[in-house]
């Protein structure tokens, strides 16, 4: 499953990745989802994440609410840093994400990134294959 929104408003990049994380997070939660690891390329979300310090700005609260999130519904799950070049499906939708006037589910996978699924589960195919 695949979920793109998009924000009606401008915010700071860094406020936006945090935001979307806390949308992925409320998302399955809401869903009863548990022992998932989410994966963001914004290193400064990451690292806020996994730090104790307080921030009472606006990033601070949304990565507060995020903590909580995970304690409550996510007994197993991480939040991990990806690099950019690993993450090119999460850039495509979000590209698909401008495009559109509302949120929307996929329940497929969309056309727009059929070809880097199938890329993706080639290279893990002919890695695994590699090492055995």
């Amino acid at each position: 499953m695949a979920k793109v929104v998009s924000y009606p408003c401008r915010y700071f990049v860094y406020v936006g990745e945090a935001l979307e994380l806390h949308s992925a997070l409320q998302w399955l939660s809401d869903m009863q989802f548990n022992n998932i690891d989410f994966e963001t390329d914004s290193k400064l979300t990451c690292d806020a994440f996994q730090t104790t310090r307080d921030d009472y700005y606006e990033f601070g609260c949304i990565i507060s609410s995020c903590r909580t999130l995970v304690r409550s519904f996510f007994t197993n799950s991480m939040v991990k840093f990806v690099r950019r070049q690993a993450n090119g499906v999460a850039h495509v939708l979000a590209g698909e994400a401008t495009l559109l006037a509302s949120p929307a589910i996929y329940f497929h996978i969309p056309k727009c990134i059929e070809s880097l699924i199938i890329n993706e589960m080639l290279e893990a195919y002919f890695l695994k294959k590699k090492t055995h």
